[in-house]
């Protein structure tokens, strides 16, 4: 490095820091999300779906119960959801997952039976998102899996769902005291790169 370049370390932290007084100005605020207003519908970053707290996207394709599948057969958040220990994702568990159960299982009950109708047709279910987050986070499920935090930290106690509801804001400044808490790294780059 010669005597006059910048450190590749300071460029990146100043241009974050131009990218958060940028977004500050309309998107969020540097330590969390600016207050939504509450008569607006909440919408993902891609406008689509329904999202924040209490959102629920009453028109699943499905009408899936996390309790009946979770509490009551006692089927692990993992299994469905396999990716969140391999991955930046957690994942909607393919058709073909719920077909390797619901071939025997109930598989004449009406929600099922839209279940075998996606496998038959060869299409994916197309579930609505209910947690969304900003395309300038870069949020990944595997590190927060392997140091051990539990789905319901974030998530809520999806056991006693019938349909997923977002009950945390996912807010930066939400983020940042979880961070705080366990002592664990608030830089910037870490979740913003």
């Amino acid at each position: 490095m010669s005597v006059h370049s910048t450190p590749p370390r300071l460029v990146r932290t100043a241009l974050m820091w131009a990218l958060v007084v940028f977004l500050g100005t309309g998107t969020f605020a540097i330590f969390g999300a600016q207050e939504p207003d509450p008569d607006a519908p909440a919408t993902s970053a891609r406008g689509d779906a329904p999202t924040g707290i209490g959102a629920n996207p009453a028109a699943q394709p499905i009408a899936f119960s996390h309790a009946q599948h979770v509490t009551a057969v006692g089927v692990d958040c993992q299994f469905c959801h396999a990716y969140a220990r391999r991955g930046p994702v957690a994942g909607i568990p393919s058709v073909q997952r719920c077909v390797g159960c619901h071939r025997v299982v109930l598989n004449e009950q009406p929600e099922i039976l839209k279940v075998l109708e996606y496998w038959e047709n060869a299409e994916p279910i197309p579930w609505i998102r209910v947690h969304d987050l900003p395309d300038y986070v870069r949020f990944a499920h595997k590190p927060h899996i392997r140091a051990g935090v539990d789905c319901a930290d974030c998530h809520g106690q999806v056991e006693k769902m019938h349909a997923a509801v977002q009950v945390e804001s996912l807010s930066m400044g939400w983020c940042l005291s979880c961070h705080q808490e366990r002592d664990v790294t608030r830089d910037c780059l870490a979740c913003h790169y």
